[in-house]
């Protein structure tokens, strides 16, 4: 059976190029030909750059060439490059079955106006009706959606085998149209701790912050700001590099985390790593936008809620750090929901 799979493999972001690669790699693991279907939308692509360019950044660059580096190492890519759905909706049927997810394909701003107008890749709008579709871990990446997109979705939803979400908030979106879904782990879940350092293990870096991985993800971020001051100034007594705008590649992030006392972290996959690398943690929500679900949904499926802080508490973040994680009942319940993961994937395929 061969599988075609679309996602973000194009963010210049290290999650989610590794969620992608965790599902591919899980899926060839288990017997199946497997690619990354290479569609890259190009107006939101050329915006970011343009932007990027014009502000001079860098290291979004020296990291995008870095990921890119990781993806041709990695990951298998279908020799054929898409550059919007009209192209998909004509040449992207060699395959048997197509996954949707993980990350936020149903955002509800990439499906109005990523390609200057509605865009449907990414509800598989493209597929012939007779094959198979399975949307994995998907996200909306906000906990409503307006009434005139789900109009638009709704169609296609219909047309999904089976459907998996990320969230509470996804799959009450989905309830909310009568579609049936399941929540689920992540991707990067899904493979074993070893594939990840085999990543890294011949990496070798210079790591300033040997107590603590920072990595910090948008502006603005006023009581994220507070928590890493206090944190890094007057417990640490030094200034911490923030690997959130960083230049570093994929391999040395992973290893930096692992390698790391303790995460401070506003994002949902520098939580999962540290979940991973079972590290002490600290995650603060992301302010300003209704994108905290995920993390939410994954600390109370982990029961680890009290590791939030979403006010700026001193006393809180001394406890935090101090108090011990018991890893022996989080990965029980990781492996319990993983298996969740693992069955919903083998029905999904099978049936």
């Amino acid at each position: 059976m061969k599988i075609g799979i679309l996602t973000f493999h194009w963010a210049v972001n290290y999650g989610a190029v590794l969620q992608a690669f965790a599902l591919q790699k899980y899926l060839i693991d288990k017997g199946f030909k497997v690619e990354i279907i290479n569609y890259k939308p190009y107006l939101i692509i050329a915006k970011q750059l343009i932007i990027k360019f014009i502000n001079l950044d860098v290291k979004y660059f020296c990291r995008m060439i870095n990921i890119m580096i990781f993806i041709k190492k990695n990951m298998i890519l279908s020799n054929r490059m898409y550059f919007s759905n009209k192209q998909l909706m004509k040449n992207c049927k060699d395959y048997d079955l197509y996954i949707s997810g993980s990350d936020q394909i149903w955002n509800t701003s990439f499906t109005i106006k990523a390609e200057g107008k509605v865009t449907l890749s990414y509800y598989l709008n493209f597929v012939p009706s007779n094959k198979k579709r399975i949307a994995y871990a998907a996200s909306f990446g906000t906990d409503q959606i307006p009434k005139k997109v789900k109009n638009i979705i709704l169609p296609e939803l219909k047309k999904y085998n089976y459907i998996s979400v990320r969230e509470y908030t996804g799959k009450l979106i989905l309830d909310d149209l009568f579609i049936n879904s399941k929540i689920v782990l992540d991707p990067t879940f899904l493979i074993e701790k070893n594939i990840y350092n085999n990543l890294f293990s011949n990496i070798k870096y210079n790591k300033k912050d040997k107590d603590m991985f920072l990595y910090i993800i948008h502006n603005n971020q006023e009581t994220t700001e507070k928590i890493v001051n206090y944190v890094c100034h007057r417990l640490y007594g030094k200034k911490c590099t923030n690997y959130g705008n960083s230049s570093i590649g994929i391999e040395t992030w992973l290893k930096n985390i692992k390698g790391s006392k303790i995460v401070i972290t506003n994002s949902y996959h520098g939580l999962i790593f540290a979940l991973i690398f079972k590290i002490l943690f600290i995650v603060i929500p992301v302010e300003g936008i209704q994108m905290n679900n995920r993390i939410f949904t994954l600390l109370n499926l982990t029961g680890l809620q009290e590791r939030l802080i979403e006010n700026y508490d001193e006393s809180k973040i001394n406890d935090l750090i101090k108090k011990k994680i018991e890893w022996k009942i989080v990965d029980e319940r990781i492996s319990n929901l993983r298996k969740e993961s693992f069955d919903f994937i083998e029905k999904a395929i099978k049936e």
